[in-house]
């Protein structure tokens, strides 16, 4: 008896590659959250500096116009804040989307997996019952011609 092909091979084998690729996919949003997490801790950390610079100014006797500048260049760094703090809120919600199609793409390639077990377990089934079978008629045989 020849034995049988997983009839959802194809579909198993597409599940799998779904999976890789969201993989990837979520690799690549995990990467640039990552870079905008870090982008926007580099202009907090720039900020910081700059207030401490500017309490320094106004602690000593430092001109007007000095004070305007950072003033000027704090608000340009708030507004450049702002704007990463929307990249990485953005970059948030990608990872999140990339994560939970993962998660369903892993989901739907265990279920194939789970149907491929079940077919690999109903044929064990069926070649044992064909066996016994075969094995039934034999001594069947066996004993009809000894004793009759």
């Amino acid at each position: 008896m020849k034995p049988r092909d997983f009839r959802f091979k194809a579909l198993l084998k597409y599940k799998t590659f779904i999976e890789d690729e969201m993989k990837q996919e979520f690799a690549d949003v995990s990467e640039r959250l990552d870079i905008e997490e870090k982008r926007l801790f580099a202009l907090e950390e720039i900020w910081i500096r700059a207030v401490d610079g500017l309490k320094e100014r106004q602690i000593k006797e430092t001109p007007p116009h000095e004070i305007f500048m950072y003033h000027t260049y704090l608000q340009q760094l708030s507004l450049e804040m702002e704007i990463q703090r929307k990249r990485v809120l953005e970059a948030q919600r990608m990872y999140h989307e990339k994560r939970e199609s993962l998660i369903t793409a892993s989901q739907e390639r265990k279920i194939v997996e789970k149907v491929r077990e079940k077919d690999a377990e109903g044929r064990v089934e069926q070649n044992n019952r064909e066996d016994k079978k075969s094995m039934d008629e034999t001594a069947n045989n066996r004993y009809v011609r000894e004793n009759c």
